[in-house]
Formats: C-alpha cells, structure tokens, sequence
C-alpha cells in the first residue's frame, strides 16, 4: 500500500492489524491488553478491526505495546522545501515561549 494515497478507513486497517501483530507478538489476548491499557475490550476489537475509537484510547493501547516512541516518529512533519523548514521552525519556537500574564 502506498500510504499517501491510502484513505483513511485504509490507513485505519493498517494501523487495526499492527496493533493486532504487536499484541500478538507480546503473547497478549484481547483481554489482557484491555486490563493493561484501561481500554475497553470493545475498543480493543475496534482498534484492531480499523473502527473508530479516541485518540486517548488508542495512545492508551499504543503506549501499553510499547509503540508510542513509533507514533510520535511518524507524526513528525517532513518538510520538502527550505520554505516549509523555516514555518516548522517558527511554529517550534512559538510553541516554546512561555508566555506570561501580566495582572494589572
């Protein structure tokens, strides 16, 4: 699958059968999982199937299977201009301040 042209009920199944691997890989049923991760069995089915859960769900599961550092990898912006360097640079520093409330 060429993952820039995968919808995303596509990229979901993807993302359903890794999961389901990674569980697997670690010896883990369905119910383990969901006891480890504070998921609900069904979000556990319906993560692995490629339906729709919360994000706070599936960070939950993922973290359990040791698979957020991969996450936050894939989630990084790669740029494709100098342009587009510059912006992510800028929003990383506008991130950054801190900013202060000044009571009057």
């Amino acid at each position: 699958m060429i993952v820039s042209l995968a919808s995303p009920v596509e990229l979901a199944t993807e993302i359903g059968k890794s999961l389901r691997l990674a569980r697997a890989a670690q010896g883990l049923r369905q119910e383990d999982l969901s006891s480890r991760s504070q998921a609900s069995l069904q979000a556990i089915k319906n993560l692995e199937n490629g339906g729709k859960v919360e994000l706070v769900t599936f960070l939950r599961v993922a973290r359990t299977l040791g698979m957020v550092e991969n996450i936050l990898d894939a989630c990084q912006p790669t740029p494709q201009s100098l342009d587009e360097i510059e912006r992510i640079e800028a929003a990383r520093m506008e991130s950054s301040r801190v900013r202060m409330r000044v009571r009057p």
